[in-house]
């Protein structure tokens, strides 16, 4: 969705519904930044040593919002349609694997990955909450939220350096640039955006140097992420007035973001060179700060 288009959509929406708004009711729009990441549990090496990180990644949002109060003010509900990004940085450092995908025969080479990669998704959020007002000044709220994914995007670099696996002979040192765009990249060797050469067990064979979301996929199987999201949200807003608010968010995820056949261990191959699953799941986390307006 175009960001510009999106703005002045918002704006008709939120001046349509106040026409038609009711007692109690009343409506508006708010906007802001949004700084989100990962939960998970990072990968561990033989001795129990972290290989992960998670980090934050900023992002924007903004979106209309409809508030009822009722019981004199005192309690209330809260909906609404928010356009939220949202994702995450991983960066990965220790023993690890490189598979170099050929239409003949594949080679497998281990060594050790320095890999720094950052998420950023777009979601349609619909937040549900219940809301206390204290001296009509600041608001309490608690609830849940659905996501609908409708864009994604990564970005980073990896760093390898190993040795084949099949020969143990070293190779050279290999670095690839990723853009990641999981809803239309392909797997394989069309994964491939740019390349490069290497030597492998005395053969020169094709290497990526920027990648695709599946480069080390031989098939892809659906989607990198799931597109449904949802969780718990609750936040703290302060009005300065009657219509202009400053609002604080968290979301708490509870789905797991990472489809199946793509949640696997960076460590190692199985011993028939497969990749092996990850147990746990990987789930949303974000703080949201945002100004808005209420009619």
């Amino acid at each position: 969705m175009n960001n510009l288009l999106f703005l002045p959509l918002v704006f008709f929406l939120c001046v349509s519904l106040n026409h038609t708004s009711a007692q109690g009711l009343s409506l508006g729009f708010k906007a802001g930044m949004s700084f989100s990441s990962f939960l998970d549990d990072s990968e561990l090496d033989m001795d129990g040593n972290k290989l992960e990180s998670f980090g934050s990644q900023s992002g924007f949002h903004i979106g209309i919002l409809g508030r009822y109060r009722f019981y004199d003010d005192l309690f209330g509900a809260r909906f609404g349609l928010i356009y939220n990004q949202r994702g995450g940085r991983i960066d990965y450092n220790g023993p690890s694997y490189f598979i170099f995908l050929d239409e003949d025969n594949i080679r497998y080479a281990t060594g050790t990955r320095d890999e720094d990669l950052r998420w950023s998704n777009v979601f349609l959020d619909i937040p549900i909450e219940g809301m206390v007002f204290i001296a009509n000044k600041v608001e309490i709220s608690l609830g849940v939220y659905a996501g609908f994914m409708v864009g994604s995007r990564g970005s980073g670099d990896m760093n390898f350096v190993g040795r084949s696996l099949q020969t143990n002979t070293a190779i050279e040192p290999l670095d690839v640039v990723y853009e990641f765009r999981p809803f239309r990249d392909r797997s394989g060797l069309g994964s491939y955006k740019e390349t490069g050469e290497i030597v492998i067990d005395g053969r020169t064979r094709i290497a990526p140097t920027e990648a695709g979301a599946y480069f080390e996929f031989e098939e892809k199987d659906g989607d990198y992420f799931h597109r449904f999201d949802y969780g718990l949200t609750g936040g703290l807003t302060y009005f300065f007035n009657q219509g202009l608010y400053f609002n604080a968010q968290v979301k708490y995820g509870l789905a797991d973001v990472v489809r199946d056949p793509y949640y696997v261990s960076k460590v190692s191959l199985d011993g028939q060179r497969e990749f092996i699953a990850r147990e746990g799941e990987r789930r949303n986390f974000s703080l949201m700060f945002s100004l808005g307006f209420a009619f």
